[in-house]
């Protein structure tokens, strides 16, 4: 086993030592202009429960871009599941929580909006394949093997008045990104500077296409963990060269699968 952090509900946050630089450009300012120190960054997102922060870490540009692909995530497929677990968020928001869902009524698609509380809950993710890069597979070849569910709410899975309700969709590209980041900044954390990392440009640049190459995992899934969330970096060796890669699960609590990063590759004098 190599280093892990397991991240149970409403724990304390551990927090890191200052990097004082961007762990994905490498600027030591927060803005050009002023003097404001960087940003600290979740390595899993505050709003998904994450505790592991590394202070001084993000500056505002890849902020900006890491925010835009992690809020989609969070909020659409992500979304009603972690309101529903009442998973610990980034601010208390008052009022009741809605979601826009889409469905059929009286023959007629509608798209609506609806309290999270009066819908199904679905938890839907991706069962993947191992990252292209450790078994030889072509960068454009994907290796999806199936989907892993799990209804959240009792009841009927239709919502009243519904004659057919779907959930939202994932977007395979800015998921692919969002354990991306995961996996950089965990690497980072385990790591510091002592790798080559292999996700930057995935991170932070518009995703086109979904990175199977870096982006897999394990089959089928295992058996629920006492932990919201697990994360582990183990070094593997294809070709003569050794990849540091970031084992992912979240939801281990509930049973769901296991997403396989590889971050980078390590150099030659630090290789362990």
């Amino acid at each position: 086993m190599g280093n892990t952090f397991a991240i149970k509900d409403r724990a304390p946050v551990t927090r890191r030592q200052p990097r004082e630089r961007c762990i994905y450009c490498d600027s030591s300012r927060y803005r050009e202009k002023d003097t404001r120190n960087l940003g600290d960054e979740h390595i899993i997102a505050e709003g998904l429960g994450g505790t592991l922060v590394l202070e001084q870490a993000a500056c505002e540009a890849c902020e900006r871009g890491i925010n835009s692909f992690e809020q989609s995530i969070l909020k659409t497929v992500l979304y009603a599941p972690r309101i529903h677990l009442g998973i610990r968020r980034k601010r208390r928001k008052r009022g009741q929580e809605t979601i826009k869902v889409q469905g059929n009524v009286a023959g007629k698609e509608i798209s609506v909006t609806l309290p999270v509380k009066n819908i199904p809950v679905l938890l839907f993710l991706l069962i993947l394949g191992p990252p292209g890069i450790l078994v030889g597979r072509p960068s454009d070849i994907a290796d999806t093997r199936g989907a892993w569910f799990k209804q959240l709410s009792s009841g009927s899975p239709i919502p009243i008045g519904f004659e057919s309700f779907s959930s939202p969709i994932l977007d395979t590209f800015k998921f692919c990104q969002f354990l991306a980041k995961i996996a950089h900044g965990y690497a980072v954390d385990v790591l510091g500077d002592e790798f080559t990392p292999t996700l930057l440009e995935l991170i932070r640049t518009e995703a086109t296409t979904a990175r199977y190459d870096l982006v897999g995992g394990l089959s089928g899934t295992g058996e629920p963990s006492e932990n919201l969330h697990e994360l582990e970096l183990n070094w593997e060796t294809n070709n003569g060269i050794n990849y540091a890669v970031v084992t992912i699960r979240l939801f281990a609590s509930l049973g769901a699968p296991t997403y396989l990063v590889v971050a980078g590759t390590a150099k030659p004098a630090n290789f362990p």
